[in-house]
């Protein structure tokens, strides 16, 4: 049986046939290929069975479009048909190397006994045209959960959700984070299915993610959104992850949660609130370490209009 599952959420046909040769020119086969349409205009059929014999893969036609509203939702409405133990899930116009599947069961006994549950792969941006605008490439063998996800929040290092493989037990323990535009929901997938265990680093394959003006990220159009999605992103670790990442690292997180809350004329929830409340350990801890910016952070929210409703 294959261990590994390649899903792809389909809805832009503009590079589809790209991602498809990608996946069909595996120097190994063993795994199994699922694809959701999310109620498309172009429907992907012919585009797929001329590179896929009926019969090769899974294919999901919804006539519901989820994805403009839940990418999270999107992406679990496929999960939920998958058998195996681990799974990549694939952008519509990403593409991997055509020894991604090889390299991943290279590995795959050093990842079990090492206990990790994520498995990233280099990674490349790509423009429309398939060339590199950033590569992105990495020594270690393994990284800290935790430290990792420090440097992708603090944008030291990129990270997107096509490079990487999660274990699918771990992902059905967490799930996806719903968060506007899926904005950060890949972070957090990263850290938590790892289960503060290492993130194994594959050294040979490749994956391009392609950055257009079509792609969340290539737009600038959707800036609301995410405004949003930061805000919910720095909501769930200050509530869920308080107690677990360095404190230097959450002050910055309460430091951007206060200015896109001021930005965005809203208070800051409850929920973050009582956190602190009710843990004042943690609370003292982070003032008598970082006595000035905390004040600052403070002095600055005291000066916003919204201060006196709380």
């Amino acid at each position: 049986m294959n261990k590994l599952a390649i899903v792809i959420p389909y809805y832009k046909i503009s590079f589809f046939e790209e991602t498809l040769k990608s996946v069909f020119a595996q120097t190994d086969k063993r795994f199994t290929l699922y694809i959701g349409n999310d109620a498309s205009p172009d429907n992907p059929k012919s585009l797929i069975n001329k590179y896929f014999p009926a019969g090769n893969y899974n294919y999901y036609d919804y006539s519901e479009n989820i994805g403009s509203k839940n990418l999270a939702m999107q992406w679990k409405r496929i999960l939920d048909n998958v058998t195996e133990e681990w799974f990549q899930i694939l952008g519509d116009d990403d593409m991997i190397s055509e020894n991604f599947v090889e390299t991943f069961y290279e590995n795959l006994d050093t990842v079990i006994n090492d206990g990790s549950s994520v498995i990233r792969s280099p990674h490349i941006h790509i423009n429309k045209n398939g060339t590199i605008i950033k590569d992105f490439t990495f020594q270690d063998r393994n990284s800290n959960a935790a430290t990792f996800f420090q440097n992708i929040t603090q944008r030291r290092i990129s990270a997107s959700l096509s490079e990487n493989i999660f274990k699918y037990a771990e992902y059905l323990k967490v799930g996806f984070r719903n968060i506007p535009l899926a904005w950060g929901t890949d972070y957090l997938a990263i850290y938590e299915f790892s289960k503060k265990r290492p993130i194994f680093f594959l050294q040979n394959s490749l994956v391009s993610v392609r950055v257009t003006d079509l792609s969340i990220s290539g737009r600038n159009d959707n800036e609301k959104e995410k405004r949003s999605a930061k805000i919910k992103f720095y909501e769930i670790i200050l509530k869920d992850h308080l107690q677990d990442l360095d404190i230097k690292f959450i002050l910055d997180l309460i430091t951007g949660y206060l200015k896109e809350m001021r930005a965005s004329k809203k208070l800051v929830s409850a929920n973050i609130v009582t956190k602190f409340i009710f843990r004042p350990r943690t609370l003292i801890k982070i003032i008598t370490n970082n006595f000035v910016v905390f004040v600052k952070n403070i002095t600055a929210y005291k000066n916003s209009k919204k201060f006196g409703q709380l």
